[in-house]
């Protein structure tokens, strides 16, 4: 069978069925969809869920597929804790994609006209959110110039029928992209693929070198290439797999409003201007399943973290091969990571904060020993508060880009427009023992003990 998403939730159904929930009610997509997945998320239940009966529409919707590391690990069939490593590995061993002459995507073509994004369940997710979002979608792009493809999630707003924003943050590649067909005064092809195996996205966060395809890392990921197909209108090539997939072209003359819209903050990201990306086509299995993100909810960092940790422990490792392992918590909405080290002389710690604060736009990190758990908050907040003292084992960076959307930034001292707020100060904290042999051990049972004891034994 294709390792595709139709893959995933069989796999989920027969291994982990309690990971997994059926919604028969009918919902809204506006509002009601996300505030089910709130509900569950509040009462800490993070389940794959699969809306079968959605308002207006006859797709389905499914969502969740990244609300945690364990999502992740299931769809990699790996641990958790090798998550991160697996990840890493599939962009060193990264597997072509093999093109085909059709594939299921290609079970329902609407051009023109025909290709009306209304006949999609787009969700509005938060209250003060501009509209409805493609919040899911994979936009794989040609670049004009250099002939490379290139693929990563920015949102969509609905605009029309036929028209879709297209936010891109200014440092992603496919920013570049389109500014140099900008530049040049040429359209950029691309397609929104919509629904496939959770690799797809996760390799979409890849942080490589432009040029790179993402669905390559797919294929490592998945220990095979990826069917791909030929697009109707534009010259793209997308998994032959999809559930869905929405062809046309980013203008690089045309600007639309995007915003407010609920980001991996938590907060609502004030309206911006955004590129417009105009609809040629779509095409659809003949029972297709929409794939949604909820934009506020775990899945959204879930992902979006998993790129940063994958580029950022192997680029440490190089600089300090004492670095055993980092977690991007959800808890910092991507703008926290955690790094153990093998401590083995002092002043390591703060070397450590500044090689990662460097390596990425991380506005705060955190260095603890081997001995705290980096993906218990908990823990790593007590190592804080046990083995620093503020004027020693804190620092601040300030003056740093770290994202347009950080509400507490603020401008640059020569901007004339004091809402131009990009800069940031960053924040490194040593949470490491001091290698005195005298600071105080840490008091439990034996190690060896309870570390090994078989709870069944006496939970009985």
């Amino acid at each position: 069978m294709k390792k595709d998403l139709r893959y995933f939730l069989k796999q989920i159904e027969e291994r982990t069925p309690e990971l997994i929930l059926h919604i028969k009610k009918e919902v809204s997509p506006k509002w009601e969809l996300s505030s089910v997945q709130k509900r569950l998320e509040a009462d800490n239940r993070l389940p794959i869920m699969v809306f079968e009966k959605v308002l207006g529409h006859t797709m389905p919707i499914v969502t969740n597929l990244f609300a945690s590391k364990r999502h992740l690990a299931l769809a990699l069939e790996t641990s958790p804790e090798q998550v991160i490593a697996k990840f890493a590995e599939a962009q060193k061993n990264r597997i072509p994609p093999r093109r085909v002459d059709t594939g299921p995507v290609k079970d329902v073509v609407l051009r023109g006209d025909a290709a009306d994004l209304r006949s999609l369940p787009l969700v509005t997710h938060c209250e003060k959110d501009a509209g409805a979002y493609l919040s899911s979608g994979v936009t794989i792009l040609r670049d004009p110039v250099s002939g490379h493809l290139n693929a990563g999630i920015y949102r969509n707003r609905y605009l029309a029928p036929t028209r879709l924003t297209l936010n891109l943050a200014p440092l992603c590649h496919a920013a570049e992209i389109v500014q140099r067909a900008e530049n040049s005064q040429q359209p950029v092809e691309a397609a929104i693929v919509i629904g496939h195996h959770p690799a797809m996205g996760m390799a979409s966060q890849q942080r490589g070198r432009i040029g790179e395809f993402e669905l390559e890392t797919m294929g490592g990921l998945l220990g095979e290439p990826v069917d791909v197909v030929p697009c109707e209108t534009v010259d793209v090539v997308v998994p032959a797999d999809s559930e869905i997939v929405i062809e046309g072209r980013v203008r690089t003359d045309s600007w639309e409003d995007d915003g407010p819209f609920g980001d991996y903050w938590l907060y609502y990201a004030p309206p911006k201007k955004a590129r417009v990306f105009e609809v040629t086509a779509i095409t659809h299995r003949r029972d297709a399943i929409f794939h949604d993100v909820f934009n506020v909810g775990p899945e959204h960092l879930v992902l979006f973290a998993l790129g940063m940790e994958g580029v950022v422990l192997s680029q440490l490792q190089t600089i300090i091969p004492q670095v055993a392992a980092i977690n991007v918590p959800v808890s910092g909405s991507g703008n926290l990571v955690y790094i153990q080290i093998r401590k083995d002389m002092e002043g390591l710690g703060i070397n450590t904060a500044l090689a990662a604060l460097g390596a990425y736009r991380f506005k705060c990190a955190i260095v603890v020993n081997e001995d705290v758990d980096i993906f218990d908050d908990a823990k790593v907040l007590w190592a804080v508060m046990t083995r620093t003292q503020a004027d020693r084992s804190f620092f601040v960076v300030p003056g740093s880009y770290i994202s347009r959307v950080d509400p507490t930034g603020y401008a640059p001292w020569h901007s004339a427009d004091k809402d131009d707020r990009i800069l940031s100060t960053r924040l490194g904290i040593d949470a490491t023992k001091p290698l005195d042999p005298s600071f105080p051990e840490v008091a439990e049972p034996p190690r060896w003990m309870w570390t090994q004891l078989d709870l069944n034994a006496y939970l009985k």
